[in-house]
């Protein structure tokens, strides 16, 4: 789980280095990942139609969702409110998982959760001076987060995680494709990408998705949605720390940012250590 989402902390940094629109950046990235599963599920004969692909089209469609709010944020206010802002997941976790699993909100966790959210709102807006856009994409990226690992949560025992993923991400590529309708002008064509642009997607698709998004399967057959959200946190963590050592002098933030930032993390670690 943990190296999972260690893996998942350099998304915010290649998404800040890749110099495509968001958009076209999350088309990309899901495309790849539908053709080299594609042919991981062809080679290994994996029965893809076993499944009913409808019960994984929401899943999916909420995690491309997901991904254009968080790449649109770091492209727009930066990776330090992209990454502080998805550490509210644990509390649209808290909202979202017993509607899925059928069991009672626990209302200590929805109190922290909503602390930690204010908290971000607060930092984000004082240290970093961006706007209700910006916020407002960012904490959108959380919730949509939240919702599509609580309905992994259920997913991942039905089915092959790579067939699984395969769905998902077609099902990403679809919702992906349909914004390209409302915003025609955010697409990049294949042949004028840069070839920086190309190798960064690719280790952004495989190495960054892909592998990460097969082993979050596995860990979902074991550990319930809040645990891994909770793990997520720690992304921040990652993200903040090569945002700082990339981009001293565009990520650089007041102490003030930086304890803040120590504090909600510190309150999702006591949730993690109340749980247990």
């Amino acid at each position: 789980m943990h190296l999972t989402v260690f893996v998942w902390g350099f998304t915010a940094i290649l998404g800040r280095l890749i110099s495509v629109p968001a958009a076209a950046l999350v088309w990309y990235r899901v495309l790849l990942v539908v053709l080299v599963m594609g042919g991981l599920v062809a080679w290994r004969r994996l029965p893809l139609f076993a499944v009913s692909p409808q019960r994984f089209f929401l899943a999916g469609a909420l995690a491309g969702v997901h991904w254009l709010f968080f790449y649109g944020c770091i492209k727009y206010a930066g990776v330090a409110v992209a990454v502080l802002c998805l550490s509210t997941t644990t509390f649209f976790t808290a909202l979202v998982e017993p509607r899925v699993f059928r069991r009672r909100v626990d209302g200590r966790e929805l109190a922290l959760g909503f602390g930690v959210m204010l908290g971000v709102g607060f930092l984000v807006k004082v240290e970093t001076g961006t706007d209700l856009l910006g916020l407002s994409l960012g904490l959108s990226s959380a919730f949509f987060s939240a919702a599509f690992g609580a309905l992994n949560g259920r997913l991942a025992q039905e089915a092959r995680a790579e067939v699984l993923t395969l769905w998902e991400m077609g099902s990403a590529l679809v919702v992906t494709s349909c914004f390209f309708a409302l915003r025609p002008a955010d697409f990049v064509a294949p042949w004028v990408l840069p070839v920086r642009d190309v190798g960064l997607l690719l280790v952004l698709a495989i190495g960054c998705t892909v592998v990460p998004w097969l082993w979050s399967l596995r860990v979902l057959q074991t550990l319930k949605p809040y645990a891994l959200a909770l793990a997520v946190s720690l992304e921040t963590v990652y993200g903040m720390a090569l945002a700082y050592l990339l981009f001293p002098h565009e990520e650089a933030l007041t102490w003030r940012f930086y304890l803040g930032t120590a504090v909600l993390l510190g309150l999702v670690l006591y949730n993690t250590w109340r749980r247990r």
